[in-house]
């Protein structure tokens, strides 16, 4: 009965992601149990899934909506390859401050899985896996590159850096 009571709470306001207008990442984000409960996950996926998408949010500015699909294991219960952006967990190389490549925690990149009646799993992922550490400037420049999204003109020098 009172709309204007339930949408001021604040468990539906500021940060939290109960809210009744999430971006359009956010609403469509889906991730498996990961790593926190599952010991068959390579990485940690809830976490790192809400975080990423909050970051990639904050940075660029979607005319669509983009399904971020996060599994942590090759048993993909976060079904990474039906995503219009996959993200299989799995071990990433990174140089470390010896300047060695050293096994870091990352992900698969899975690239154009679509749903529906004549959906099609994407089962090819992209060659290099991503570093988790790097994985903000990365999907930033997929969906530019990708999905259209603008970057918002205040990271205009951050992503330049990166």
């Amino acid at each position: 009965e009172d709309v204007a009571a339930l949408l001021a709470e604040p468990l539906l306001n500021g940060g939290s992601r109960m809210s009744v207008a999430p971006g359009r990442i956010q609403a469509n984000l889906v991730s498996c149990t990961g790593a926190q409960f599952c010991g068959f996950a390579l990485i940690e996926t809830k976490n790192n899934a809400v975080e990423v998408a909050a970051k990639l949010e904050e940075r660029v500015e979607l005319d669509r909506d983009v399904r971020i699909h996060w599994t942590g294991c090759p048993n993909s219960c976060g079904q990474a390859q039906a995503g219009d952006i996959g993200l299989m967990g799995g071990p990433a190389k990174k140089m470390n401050a010896e300047g060695k490549m050293k096994a870091v925690p990352g992900v698969k990149v899975f690239l154009g899985g679509t749903i529906g009646e004549a959906g099609k799993l994407q089962l090819e992922a992209e060659p290099d896996a991503i570093a988790l550490d790097d994985l903000v400037p990365s999907l930033t420049e997929l969906l530019i590159n990708n999905f259209g999204a603008k970057l918002k003109p205040e990271f205009e020098a951050e992503h330049k850096e990166a």
